[in-house]
């Protein structure tokens, strides 16, 4: 993963442009295409990106301060340790426990320390068993990029690679509320809490700005995730997945699930000897957008095989992503007045151009599901709910929100709310 992941503010999942279907279950946000920190200013241009409906929090202690929460409001007997130390409200835990003795480090702050340790992640058992099939691949030196993933064998879509634990979860406000030397003290702190194995791989992680090799390394390969209480979000680092470079048209999506576990699965047929990848930006926005994002965070720009081609192509691209765009706009509006059956196709025509459809492809197979739906051919909107509940698995997995509506629309098109909703 490398350069491709750092923020300057390590900015939080944007609060996507809505889409919504009258009188009926909204269409869902198509901002981001991924829960990885997305560039708020440039993927939506809305507003402040630390304007999250947060508790807040009463009686914060001055940046350099480092007294101890008190101790009843942690219980060892759960596994926890800490607070190791602090730096303000924020406290370094751990639970050298965590997935069979993978262990984890936590630097939030005490109310969601003790609010976390009660969610499924940390109460379930662990379950190796879906690691992923480490003979799938091998990391090899890639030039110009560090290490890459390389396939050893014939991996299938669907077919799951990963799927490994946090080590590392940080509350995304630490990183602007703590001033630089108590950031590294306390990273230093938390890091120093993992199990020796976890934090050997952990350390040999690439950074991208030098300096303090933890806070790079944080900055540089982490995930936003949302731990499920008040107060959730957070960042998390998965050492593993650092491994992977990134791609516009990537063949492999992932998935962040309640338990903590980051998930990548191949979203099309792939050789041996190609590598694995997948995208951190908005794969749905322009070249210039895309390029944009990556200067601005990473300090150079994507050269991926897409954002390679020649500037002729590039425009037909970008107008292809453009007229894309419009189409989902039109097509979610139930009263849009120049609706025709033709506009469903031409979607899905232009995903496939694109070769967006194998890793993207969720809003677009349901989108055509709902309006052949809407125009009563039942068939054809059972056929694209079935690709949108395959899709899903891949792009958003088994705990995604949407999945039951889609079942239903290809179960029972007659019976769905979206049944004859064009007139």
């Amino acid at each position: 993963m490398k350069s491709f992941l750092l923020l300057a503010s390590w900015a939080s999942c944007a609060v996507a442009q809505k889409h919504h279907l009258k009188n009926q279950v909204p269409i869902p946000d198509l901002c981001a295409a991924s829960p990885l920190f997305p560039d708020y200013s440039l993927a939506c241009g809305k507003g402040s990106i630390w304007s999250a409906q947060a508790p807040p929090l009463v009686g914060i202690a001055n940046n350099r301060t480092t007294k101890q929460p008190k101790k009843d409001i942690w219980r060892s007997d759960e596994g926890w340790h800490g607070p190791h130390s602090c730096a303000g409200a924020y406290c370094a835990y751990s639970r050298p426990s965590f997935a069979n003795g993978r262990g984890i480090v936590l630097v939030s702050t005490a109310y969601n320390a003790e609010e976390a340790s009660h969610i499924s992640a940390f109460t379930k058992p662990a379950r190796d068993e879906e690691q992923g099939d480490s003979n799938l691949f091998r990391i090899v030196e890639m030039p110009g990029k560090g290490l890459g993933v390389i396939a050893n064998q014939h991996i299938k879509r669907g077919q799951r690679i990963m799927a490994h634990p946090s080590a590392v979860v940080i509350h995304r406000r630490f990183i602007d509320d703590v001033d630089l030397e108590n950031q590294y003290r306390l990273l230093d702190v938390a890091i120093s809490h993992l199990p020796e194995d976890t934090r050997k791989i952990f350390m040999e992680q690439m950074g991208q700005s030098g300096g303090h090799k933890i806070h790079d390394i944080i900055h540089t390969n982490s995930f936003e995730l949302r731990l499920g209480i008040r107060d959730g979000h957070h960042f998390g680092n998965y050492p593993e997945v650092s491994r992977y470079n990134h791609d516009c048209r990537p063949n492999v999506a992932f998935y962040i699930d309640s338990d903590l576990r980051h998930y990548t699965h191949a979203v099309r047929d792939i050789k041996p000897g190609e590598e694995l990848t997948i995208s951190y930006v908005d794969s749905l926005s322009s070249r210039q957008v895309r390029q944009d994002r990556a200067k601005r965070n990473w300090g150079f720009g994507c050269t991926c095989n897409h954002c390679s081609l020649p500037p002729p192509l590039i425009r037909d691209s970008d107008n292809r992503l453009y007229r894309m765009w419009q189409i989902e706009q039109d097509l979610s509006n139930w009263n849009f007045p120049n609706f025709e059956e033709d506009m469903i196709e031409l979607l899905i025509t232009l995903y496939e151009q694109e070769r967006l459809d194998e890793s993207h492809g969720y809003e677009a197979y349901r989108l055509a599901g709902l309006n052949y739906n809407s125009i009563k051919n039942k068939e054809k909107a059972a056929e694209y709910a079935k690709k949108a509940v395959e899709q899903l698995l891949l792009e958003k997995g088994p705990e995604a929100k949407e999945l039951a509506d889609m079942r239903a629309l290809a179960h029972r098109p007659d019976q769905h709310w979206s049944w004859g909703k064009r007139k």
